[in-house]
């Protein structure tokens, strides 16, 4: 009787000071103490006869909460209570300190010292992020924290469940394998909920349950009377007379409803101690549950404010790299790794052009071949595409996915998070993060800080392109500055001499076979000739009169060009000229502009192109100039065909030149369309883009000329025609033209070998063998280009005549030379070649040239 009425008096002191509970409740719970006290001897009495079932046992799908409630009610009375002053030495000590770590271990202490269980921890449950976190086992702090999704919609449905037994792998998978983890086999643990309507974001709308246990491991008992929920009752009663719990938890107080699961307590044990640990742990976070809050949210708000820190410092160390986009570009992923503990980062920038998304870096290494990825294709793709973080936790699982990847290079891909790269005006980039290192996957807070680098590395990325484009200027005023010192002015007098030679009665009567395709240009061997008939390409072609091309301007124009080539073996100015003339022949004798095949504004822009296609050629190929890091390279190597891209630069640059101006007779749309066509023409005559579109090209057919976008091939088709011209002439300047060709080819061997490369064997003059590689292309260049030009113009058959002509020469040399041109033996020697060509002015070009 004495223990009775001592327990009787204990739960009073406390009621009361809680002030959980109007007094007319209380009477009415003291009332009741008393018969469950009675009813806890009968309880002993059945433990002693029948032993100890557990509530796992008793609990069946038909209890209901109510009674299941009194069996909880009737089983805690048969425990004592904490000690009143030990609750409040301890409610003491957690006040002195906001450290959630010292809470951690304070609480374990005691609960241990209650339950006499090996161990002890809590999980809060972070609302902002949707995680568990595990920072203490016992008094220990981990290394490492650790953390883990929880899945609110299994949350709910878990605490849901009245009277029913669930596991916790239905709860929350990563829950399970950290339980595991930390604990082990050798205990069975034992989880109960702690509720709070402080918590808002996790949860919504979860009423109150009672214990629920489960099956071996780990096990979870609900606990309910916790200090918020006991004030949400007594605010409940305060505004109801009736003080019925049953109108208590009706719609009229909805935001009272909401008491959701605030952390969770793991204790290990059996299923046997559970009401026991469960009366313990009730006893002791009615009172410290809010401090301990308190603590937590302090811990979250400390959290960001270091992440805060360190991303200053991230971005710091990215803007000092601004000078190397592809040191930044490393950069950004290894402090993307380190920031997210992530095994993997791959970098993809966004190409406006394409809408591509582009890649040379992988964790760090360049790759020497980009990676290209459409956008919307992929993970990556998807991102760029939407502008959305995306945070994969199981990749194979995902539809984006891709695995081949994996298979062929032997990662396994567990867990990806992708998140976009954006500036002011949208998504620039994006980065893809693969494997969490120490965790189940990517959590909430990997994603805060994803989101917030993303925007410094937009910065960073941002300022680096515009230090890029500022080099890039710099590197083209060098270049202007180079062209102008190399070139001199063209004099007055040289202007009037080309203007009063071009219609003179000598030249028409030596030039009766201009206009036929079987001319051979490089016969000329004068440049004041050669100037003159430049002159008499456009006049045949009616463009002066039609675009008001002054003849002053258009004389400058062709001088500025023809100064524009340097004294190259092959690429040089009867190079250009020999190209221009079989444009001009074609336009003649195929009429392409008067039967409408063509335009008169693609004709002209056909024509300058010839021109000026090869302007400032150096004597090497593009491969050379990306390999020898050329400044040519760095201004154009990010965009393909160096060479070609540098050639149309010089010819934008003279045809701006105010004293050769000959496009300001056109409009400005005239003007745009002159320039486009003039880029695509010019581009075009690297042979790599021929290559690309051929299968567009052999599709061509007479018929289909008319579309636009075929007139487009046809022009970027004859282009390529006129580059290959040479080799539709006589056997003569065939060979002459083979032997410049490979004598700039063995320069640029000769080049690579200096720097320690080993040439292509056509650049090896040791190795290489002129007739077997003429013979080769001629067979696998020359003639199917020309066939698909016969093909659309069959009058022009008689080129691949000559193609075989020429073919069956090479043949001939090559048997006439099989032994010189085997075992690496010097480059076979031939009959043939020419003198460089005479002028009257030719010690004067040289030394202007030199």
């Amino acid at each position: 009787e004495e223990n009775k009425e001592k327990r009787r008096i204990t739960k009073k002191v406390v009621l009361k000071c809680q002030k959980r509970v109007p007094a007319r409740m209380e009477e009415e719970m003291l009332a009741s103490s008393d018969n469950n006290n009675d009813a806890g001897d009968d309880v002993e009495q059945a433990k002693k006869e029948g032993g100890e079932t557990g509530l796992q046992q008793d609990r069946t799908p038909e209890c209901s909460g109510e009674e299941e409630q009194q069996q909880q009610e009737e089983t805690a009375d048969d425990y004592e209570p904490c000690d009143p002053l030990i609750v409040l030495n301890l409610f003491q000590s957690l006040s002195s300190t906001t450290s959630s770590l010292e809470l951690q271990i304070k609480i374990n202490k005691h609960l241990r010292e209650l339950t006499g269980s090996p161990c002890v921890f809590l999980v809060p449950i972070l609302s902002s992020s949707e995680e568990g976190l595990i920072q203490v086992i016992n008094d220990n702090v981990l290394d490492k924290e650790i953390r883990f999704s929880i899945n609110s919609s299994h949350l709910k449905n878990a605490s849901q469940q009245n009277g029913y037994p669930f596991v916790i792998e239905d709860l929350n998978k990563d829950f399970s394998e950290v339980i595991e983890m930390v604990v082990g086999n050798k205990h069975n643990t034992l989880i109960f909920d702690i509720k709070s309507s402080r918590v808002s974001k996790l949860q919504t709308q979860i009423s109150t349950t009672s214990a629920s246990s489960l099956n071996s491991l780990p096990t979870l008992a609900s606990l309910d009377g916790s200090s918020t929920t006991n004030n949400a009752q007594q605010q409940c009663n305060n505004n109801n007379n009736n003080g019925s719990s049953n109108n208590c938890n009706n719609h009229s107080h909805p935001q009272q409803q909401q008491q959701q699961i605030a952390l969770f307590v793991c204790i290990a044990g059996d299923n046997e101690s559970r009401s026991r640990y469960q009366f313990y742990i009730e006893d002791t976070f009615r009172y410290v549950l809010g401090h301990l809050l308190t603590a937590f949210e302090l811990f979250e708000e400390k959290r960001v404010r270091y992440q805060c820190q360190n991303l200053l410092q991230v971005a710091r160390r990215l803007l000092g790299n601004i000078g190397d986009l592809g040191q930044l570009l490393r950069g950004v992923m290894t402090e993307a790794k380190e920031l997210t503990t992530a095994e993997r980062c791959s970098l993809f920038l966004l190409d406006k052009a394409t809408g591509e998304l582009v890649s040379k870096v992988f964790d760090g290494n360049e790759a020497s071949k980009e990676i290209r990825i459409e956008s919307g294709k992929g993970i990556a793709g998807y991102v760029a595409q939407t502008g959305k973080l995306l945070n994969i936790r199981n990749a194979y699982q995902h539809p984006l996915f891709y695995k081949g990847v994996d298979e062929s290079t032997g990662f396994k891909t567990r867990n990806i998070l992708c998140f976009p790269i954006c500036d002011e005006q949208g998504v620039i980039g994006v980065a893809q993060l693969c494997n969490k290192i120490n965790g189940f996957h990517f959590d909430k807070c990997d994603e805060e800080v994803a989101t917030a680098f993303s925007v410094y590395c937009g910065i960073a990325i941002m300022h680096a392109l515009v230090h890029k484009q500022v080099q890039k200027a710099e590197a083209r005023y060098k270049l202007s500055q180079e062209l102008l010192l190399y070139h001199m002015k063209v004099p007055d007098t040289e202007i009037q001499h080309v203007l009063e030679g071009v219609n003179t009665s000598e030249t028409d009567q030596l030039l009766v076979d201009f206009p036929k395709f079987d001319f051979c240009p490089r016969d000329v061997r004068n440049y004041a000739l050669s100037v003159q008939l430049s002159m008499k390409m456009f006049y045949d072609l009616n463009f002066i009169t039609t675009f008001q091309i002054p003849e002053d301007k258009l004389a400058r124009f062709i001088l500025l060009v023809q100064r524009g080539y340097r004294d190259t073996p092959y690429h040089n100015w009867w190079h250009a000229f020999s190209v221009a003339h079989f444009a001009y022949t074609l336009m003649t004798n195929l009429q392409l502009i008067e039967k409408g095949i063509i335009t008169k504004m693609q004709g002209f822009s056909f024509l300058i192109a010839a021109f000026c296609h090869d302007l400032d050629h150096r004597g090497t190929s593009n491969t050379y100039q990306t390999q020898s890091s050329s400044p040519l390279a760095r201004l154009y190597s990010s965009e393909g065909s160096v060479n070609e891209r540098h050639h149309l630069s010089q010819a934008i640059c003279i045809l701006n030149d105010s004293s050769s101006k000959i496009l300001d007779g056109l409009s400005t749309e005239e003007f745009k369309e002159c320039i486009d066509y003039l880029r695509d023409l010019i581009l075009a005559t690297d042979l790599a883009n021929h290559f690309r579109i051929l299968p567009h090209l052999k599709r061509l057919r007479a018929e289909n000329l008319a579309e636009p976008a075929n007139q487009r091939l046809l022009l970027s088709l004859m282009i390529t025609c006129c580059d290959l011209s040479d080799q539709i002439k006589s056997w003569k300047t065939v060979q002459h033209v083979a032997h410049l060709v490979y004598a700039e080819f063995f320069n640029e061997g000769d080049l690579e070998k200096q720097m320690g490369l080993r040439p292509n064997a056509m650049m090896d003059r040791k190795k290489a063998c002129i007739p077997v590689l003429q013979i080769e292309f001629l067979t696998t260049v020359v003639r199917p280009t020309f066939e698909i030009l016969v093909t659309i113009f069959p009058q022009t058959d008689a080129f691949l005549t000559t193609i075989d002509s020429n073919r069956h020469q090479w043949e001939e040399v090559k048997e006439s030379t099989s032994g010189a041109c085997s075992g690496g033996s010097e480059c076979c020697e031939f009959q043939g070649g020419e003198p460089a060509p005479e002028t009257e002015d030719s010690g004067s070009k040289q030394q202007e040239e030199g």
